[in-house]
Order: structure tokens, then sequence, then C-alpha cells
């Protein structure tokens, strides 16, 4: 869900390598309305920079998707590639990543990616050109975004901090948290959890007080001595690239011990899991960290081809198995199912036509038979069936902005990387949070 949010100096942006999985290579053409020859799924996101962590778990979602649909026959004969575009995190860099895409692919199907980094400069972008895109931005702009071709499988940034509150306030199984830090960039978007999570917190009646950092910075020993004189009893953070560093000085700093720390469900990522038990340990992240998640189950059919899939994928992208609990590897992964779907059940190559069906498959409509795979699509297409997709993360419910939500987990991580949960927030307890944040 929440993405990364970080600034970096403008240069030209490189476009990664084509992929054409194996098996991809050549596809037949087809006839009817889907038209011939390979359809491309743009990956946009950060590959380098402060979140080039970001970028690898997106690509890793079609890396999965293509076979699922390449093995069955494509889209009509049409096989699915990924490509990768970098935005580098920034909106000046990614704007041309995004109109290069465009200009230089007339084969573009869909585009995944997109984060709170550089969705508002590149969503207007993508939605002028017609392509459906499944967005991992957390800004609250797109609530209510009038962009037709956008998407959202996850819940704006908002609700990760009311999700982190949850912890604070219904949480099991720890002391009495009452001071807390809030530890995020001092970017816009980053920031954008600091003020609901401050609003909830205070109707809580706790104490909080926010402590930014700068992003990618090689010492955050100042920022850290101002946060310890604070005394808090626990710490807010994502920092994605930076937690290991800041986390670090955290405990040298404190005398040894690490400081209870509840982090985004970006924090869910191997990247960052390496990153922080790199510096402060495997068993103190098993002991201090605490994380927020969609309601994931990690299994059924889908779930199974999914992470199948990733398997395979390692032969050419070697740490794609590790983003098997990756909750934006698997929307992405489902949006991609959803919309080569749409083009089946459409008969259509032509996204103004597509990509309205997105939403109907999703969502599902009166008598509509449920599948969990592309090949079950497909058959159920075939004999005539409208069809209700309930993938890898579960079941999709979009709402008139294309923003579809799901209720959170309370979640820690056990010593090899693996999601564990703890608990969840029931609807009323989320709806006391966000009352509480005000937002």
């Amino acid at each position: 869900m929440a993405g990364g949010r970080w600034r970096r100096l403008l240069t030209v942006p490189s476009v990664g390598l084509l992929l054409v999985l194996a098996g991809c290579g050549g596809s037949s053409g087809s006839t009817g309305g889907l038209g011939s020859g390979d359809l491309l799924v743009g990956v946009l996101a950060p590959f380098s920079g402060a979140d080039a962590n970001l970028g690898p778990a997106y690509y890793a979602a079609c890396l999965a998707a293509a076979p699922a649909i390449n093995n069955n026959g494509g889209v009509g004969g049409r096989h699915i590639t990924c490509q990768k575009f970098d935005t580098r995190g920034e909106p000046a860099d990614a704007a041309p990543a995004a109109n290069q895409m465009i200009a230089s692919n007339s084969n573009l199907m869909a585009v995944v990616g997109c984060t709170s980094d550089e969705a508002s400069a590149v969503a207007p972008i993508v939605d002028k050109a017609h392509i459906p895109m499944f967005c991992m931005t957390g800004q609250s702009e797109f609530n209510k975004t009038k962009l037709p071709y956008f998407h959202r499988l996850v819940p704006a940034d908002i609700f990760d901090a009311y999700g982190m509150v949850g912890w604070v306030i219904y949480g099991p199984s720890h002391p009495a948290w009452n001071k807390v830090a809030l530890v995020f960039g001092d970017d816009i978007g980053s920031q954008s959890f600091v003020q609901p999570a401050t609003n909830a917190l205070q109707h809580f009646g706790k104490t909080v007080k926010n402590f930014p950092i700068h992003l990618g910075a090689s010492s955050f020993r100042t920022e850290v001595q101002s946060m310890l004189a604070f005394k808090p009893d626990v710490i807010f953070t994502e920092a994605l690239g930076s937690a290991g560093t800041y986390l670090g000085e955290v405990k040298e700093l404190n005398g040894g011990q690490t400081i209870p720390f509840i982090g985004t469900s970006a924090t869910i990522d191997p990247a960052w899991f390496k990153d922080v038990t790199s510096t402060i340990s495997v068993n103190d992240v098993v002991q201090f960290y605490r994380g927020v998640d969609l309601g994931y189950t990690f299994s059924g059919t889908a779930y199974d081809e999914f992470k199948a899939n990733l398997q395979t994928a390692a032969s050419t992208f070697a740490n794609a198995p590790k983003y098997g609990q990756r909750g934006s590897t698997l929307h992405l992964y489902d949006g991609i199912i959803m919309t080569a779907l749409a083009m089946v059940a459409t008969n259509s190559k032509d996204p103004t036509v597509y990509n309205p069906k997105i939403k109907e498959i999703a969502n599902g409509t009166s008598g509509a038979t449920v599948v969990h795979t592309y090949k079950e699509g497909l058959d159920a297409l075939h004999a005539g069936k409208s069809i209700r997709y309930t993938g890898a993360a579960g079941q999709n419910n979009f709402d008139q902005y294309n923003n579809s939500q799901s209720g959170y987990i309370l979640v820690k991580y056990d010593a090899q990387g693996g999601e564990v949960q703890l608990a969840s927030l029931t609807p009323e307890q989320t709806k006391k949070l966000s009352d509480a944040g005000g937002l």
C-alpha cells in the first residue's frame, strides 16, 4: 500500500530491460478484436534512488502474472511481457519516464506501480493515454479521483496511520505505550502519515511528537539524539531505505537497547527486513517490531498459483520468491489478471472498451461465477458466463472512484522474515480510529 515518497536530483530516466518470459517469444496472431503480437505491462516505479526497493516488488507481480496468462493461451493468443520504467521516486524523473513508456509502446495494455512518490505526476499522463493503471499510492488526493483509468487496490496512507494507532490502542500483549515518536521522511508523501496519526493518538490521550528525517542520509545521530530525549515508549516509522541506519543508531545511542517500533504495511517487505536486521539483529526485529497489513490469507488456488509462479520467476529475478507475502505484489498480480480477463470478456484490444470491464470483473454482477485464476476466468467466459475474480489477494470491492479497501491485521515478523498475524481490527475499531483521526 504505502509507497515510498522521497526526492532526488533531476536526471534523465532510464528504461529497464524488456523481459520476454520463457515461452513468450513469437506469440501467434489472433483473430477478432484482440489484435496480434505481444502485449506489454509497464512497471512504472522507482528502481533506483531512496525508494529502489519498491520497484522490484511490483516487477515481481508482473513476472508472476505473465505465465499465469501465457501458459493458458495468452490474451487471444497474445502473450504478456514485462518492462521496467524507472521513476527514481521523483516526479521530475517520473513524468518523462511515463511519456517515454507510452510513446514507444503501442502494445501497452496496463501500467502497474506509480507510488506516492510520483503518482500525482504520472497518473494524469497515463489516464490521458487511456491505459488502465494500478497504483500503489496512498495519497488522499486519489480518494475521490476523477481519473477513470486509475485503480487502487489498497487503502490510502491515512488508514495505514490509523492501523498503526490501532496497535497502540487495541493491540495484544504489550505494556502501555503512552509516548509515541513519529519517524518518517521529511518529504510531503511521507509526512502524510503524521497528521492523522497525531490526531488519533491525541484523541486517545497519548503524547506524540514528530521527528522527520531526510531519507538516504548516511547518519541520523543528531535526529536520534533528539528523539531519545523525548523518551518514547514506541516509534512509528516506515523510512524505506533508511530504517536500518536509523534504528541501528537508536540502539547504539540508547545503551544497546532497541525501542519497540511499529511499521506501515510497506515495511512487510524482504528488503526492509534485511535492511533492519543487518543493524539491530533478527532477534530484535522479532521481539520489538510490530506492523500493520491488509487481511491476506496467503492460501487458496489463486495464491498457490501466484506463489508457484514467483518461484519459477527466480530464474529471471532471483529475489522474486521473497515477495510471496508482499501485499502490493499480490494486488498488482490480481490487477494484471483482471485486465487480461477484461480484454477477453470484451473481445477488445481497445482500453476505452475493456477498462470499464475491469471494475465489473472485480466487483461482480448478480449471478456472476466466482473465479480465482486466469484459466478459471477464461473457461467461464468461453461458457458464456459473467465472472467475479477473487484472486491471490482476495476479493476486491471498487467504489465509484475505483478505490478498493479491506480490513487491517496486526502483525509481526518471524525469524525467517515471514509475516505472523497476531490480531485484526474490527470494522468498529477501524471506524473509531478514523473518526479520531478527523481526516
